[in-house]
């Protein structure tokens, strides 16, 4: 059900954003850069809390799924995985509305981007939510060794923000904003990409 307008969530899609933005200014332009892929590792469980969150307090789920599914079915030509990260987001989100099914969901995140992991990665950050903090961020560490030693270890840098209370008071991001900037800011970091190395 929708609620009063949250800073804390606001604060996490912000920085959620900017770090995606980050990570694929590295990933196109400047792949030398690992700081910037090590930004960009926390911008993945931004977007894990903001599912939790979306999933929880949209009063139309059925609107709220379809758009994360048609911004995936979009955004394929663009992003590097065509299965992309709103499609694993979208199997996140039915994995807790319709639990019951959560193993099926969790069997076809396999298939997308950030696969089995990022689906039980999204779990942990659940349980530290809306169950236990203490557990919640023993299971996110174990979740880390799903892709063994890699950079995707720096996502665990997402979370204090989910154990504080209180978000900066930032402007409030336009309710779509996310759908139209996730495809098109990867589409101009490819154009700059491809003109660059003409």
């Amino acid at each position: 059900m929708s609620g009063s307008f949250n800073h804390k969530l606001n604060t996490i899609k912000w920085i959620g954003i900017i770090t995606m933005t980050i990570d694929h200014i590295g990933y196109f332009l400047f792949p030398q850069l690992l700081l910037l892929r090590i930004i960009g590792r926390v911008a993945f469980p931004c977007f894990l809390y903001s599912t939790i969150e979306g999933t929880k307090r949209t009063s139309n789920y059925r609107g709220y799924i379809s758009r994360l599914v048609l911004l995936g079915l979009l955004s394929m030509p663009i992003t590097p995985n065509a299965i992309n990260v709103l499609f694993l987001l979208a199997l996140f989100s039915l994995s807790m509305k319709y639990r019951r099914f959560a193993l099926l969901f969790g069997f076809l995140s396999l298939f997308a981007e950030y696969s089995i992991y990022g689906f039980v990665f999204g779990w942990s950050i659940y349980w530290l939510k809306e169950k236990d903090q203490s557990q919640g961020i023993v299971l996110a560490t174990l979740v880390q060794f799903l892709v063994g030693l890699s950079l995707q270890i720096f996502a665990l840098l997402s979370l204090p923000l989910f154990i504080s209370k209180q978000g900066l008071k930032l402007p409030k991001l336009p309710r779509y904003f996310f759908y139209a900037y996730y495809p098109l800011h990867q589409l101009v970091l490819m154009i700059i990409a491809m003109y660059l190395s003409s």
